[in-house]
């Protein structure tokens, strides 16, 4: 059982998570997303940080900084946004288990409303670290206005980051150091157009996009290991109407790569099937952190020292902002507190969690050197 220290910790940052919880922030909400932006600004009204507003494209972000250096030794990384849910995921409720269910209590209000307690009580300290929390509003439809901007235009350049995200595997409080990349690629096959009583007068795409299925598997039943290429066949359209026969057929692929020579195979690949036409339409970087780096080493030092267990570095599937800090050069990694079923009908964090990933979070930031 928490000692009367940690269930205050634990009281007060589960509240701040909750608060946030409240706000509807999806992409079709922007009012939603400029009061919990207006929420943050709000928990730092009386400390001594320095807030920095970005505006782009629509997409509005914060950070929030210990000295107003745009080159802080840390950055802590958390979004606002969410993925949409039932009306009733935005209400935040606790159960007997310790859990604290709703939208974005796993991805990532927890890590954020911890993040946010860290660096206000870091705040008051009279060294404070070199310490920065970029809040972003668009994670979850690429971070191309959000953390990307910030690193590019906003001129952000931190030695390491951590991004708030629970790693949502087995493991407690474990960090991620390698996600895999993401490629869109849309397959298209094409015909001619006839009458659906004449079919033989015109030549069906669908047909042809499913003749070379068997191709299209058999590139990535190629990809093996013990972290393979994955592929999600996401979206198939073709044809306008049933009695036409299609001339046109796509399958759209979500595609899910351990590094720049899988990426590259698959793509050729597929270019050497006959009678389609591939096209990448999107793209994300994997993250390949060096398990050695000092900082990755400091946090997995400093983790175990303050909860009391080991703290093991992982690999995850998913992607996250963290690519476009990797594609800048900028190590980091993901951690945060336990939380499970992001995206999904029952998302809830681990509440007994919050004491240890914020004093773990505390311990790393306050404890350089980190070598």
């Amino acid at each position: 059982m928490a000692h009367a220290g940690e269930s205050e910790l634990r009281d007060r940052v589960a509240a701040t998570t909750a608060d946030l919880v409240e706000y509807r922030t999806t992409e079709d909400r922007p009012a939603e997303i400029e009061a919990a932006l207006s929420y943050v600004i709000d928990f730092f009204a009386d400390e001594a940080v320095d807030i920095e507003r970005f505006d782009h494209e629509g997409v509005s972000s914060l950070v929030v900084s210990l000295d107003g250096s745009r080159s802080p030794e840390i950055v802590f990384h958390g979004h606002l946004d969410v993925v949409p849910a039932a009306d009733s995921m935005f209400t935040p409720r606790y159960v007997d288990a310790g859990e604290l269910s709703g939208r974005g209590t796993a991805d990532m209000k927890g890590g954020l409303a911890t993040m946010m307690h860290v660096v206000r009580d870091c705040s008051r300290h009279e060294s404070p670290p070199s310490l920065a929390l970029m809040v972003v509003t668009d994670e979850e439809r690429g971070g191309h206005h959000g953390a990307r901007y910030l690193l590019e235009e906003g001129g952000y350049d931190p030695a390491f980051c951590i991004t708030g995200e629970p790693n949502n595997l087995d493991g407690y409080l474990d960090i991620v150091y390698r996600q895999k990349g993401v490629i869109r690629i849309d397959l298209t096959a094409t015909g001619a157009s006839a009458h659906a009583a004449t079919p033989e007068q015109g030549e069906n795409a669908i047909a042809n996009l499913m003749d070379a299925h068997p191709e299209i598997r058999a590139v990535f039943d190629a990809e093996d290991g013990d972290w393979p290429t994955t592929v999600n066949y996401g979206l198939i359209e073709g044809g306008t109407a049933i009695n036409q026969v299609p001339d046109r057929a796509r399958l759209r692929l979500d595609v899910r790569y351990p590094d720049a020579d899988a990426r590259d195979r698959v793509l050729t690949a597929l270019r050497g099937i006959d009678g389609l036409t591939v096209e990448s339409v999107g793209h994300g970087a994997p993250v390949d952190t060096d398990p050695d780096d000092p900082h990755v080493r400091g946090l997995q030092r400093h983790a175990e020292r303050v909860i009391g267990r080991d703290v093991n570095l992982v690999r995850k599937p998913h992607t996250s902002d963290l690519r476009h800090f990797a594609t800048h050069g900028i190590p980091g990694v993901a951690f945060g507190p336990e939380a499970y079923g992001s995206h999904e009908g029952y998302e809830y964090l681990v509440v007994d969690s919050l004491p240890d990933y914020y004093r773990a979070l505390t311990a790393f930031v306050e404890g350089a050197p980190y070598e």
